[in-house]
């Protein structure tokens, strides 16, 4: 994730680069948690519907359940979660503006559109010519569908896996410089205009 989150700490204490953001110093701790587990494509709820990711993000961020119900948030956790919130909402925008990847934006596409294939072929009482289309798509467009996730899923795990060269900065212990912590081109650049 691009910032931090733990259940019992200020996200502004964990992250106190956070404030140096307009969209996102306006925010509460609880909206900002909010905002990082319903947007960030490695939040823990990554794998879940949007609908059902934003309802989680709300949940765990704090927010409410109204009085007796177990599954239904408060009016505040409700506008939150459908988007009326402008603060919030404009905190959501500039945080998918700053992980914009377009390979995990390809898998959320992907994954939009199998999700509307399933629930064309949930719905219930098709008639003939809806019926034969949705055979269509589970025949045709779904396997691929399915085949593409796959491929982007695998593509985003080796970006993630790959060891991270912990040697390009040089020594931080050391502030001198040397040509075995000079970036290629600084030598490179050294030797052309010697």
């Amino acid at each position: 994730m691009l910032f931090k989150v733990q259940a019992t700490k200020d996200t502004f204490e964990l992250n106190p680069e956070l404030k140096a953001i307009e969209e996102f110093a306006r925010l509460t701790s609880r909206q900002m948690d909010y905002v990082i587990l319903s947007t960030d494509y490695t939040s823990p709820f990554k794998k879940l519907p949007s609908d059902e990711k934003r309802f989680q993000a709300a949940v765990t961020a704090g927010y409410k359940f109204e009085k007796g119900a177990t599954n239904r948030l408060d009016q505040n956790g409700r506008n939150l979660i459908q988007g009326k919130v402008g603060s919030v909402q404009a905190a959501v925008n500039k945080y998918q503006e700053m992980q914009k990847d377009d390979d995990r934006e390809a898998l959320l596409s992907v994954s939009y559109l199998i999700t509307q294939v399933k629930d064309f072929n949930n719905k219930p009482d098709k008639t003939a010519q809806e019926l034969a289309a949705a055979v269509k798509m589970t025949v045709d467009s779904l396997p691929k569908l399915m085949e593409t996730k796959r491929k982007v899923e695998n593509i985003l795990d080796m970006r993630d896996d790959e060891p991270v060269d912990e040697s390009i900065g040089g020594n931080d212990d050391d502030d001198t410089i040397s040509e075995d912590n000079l970036p290629f081109l600084s030598v490179y650049n050294q030797q052309f205009n010697a």
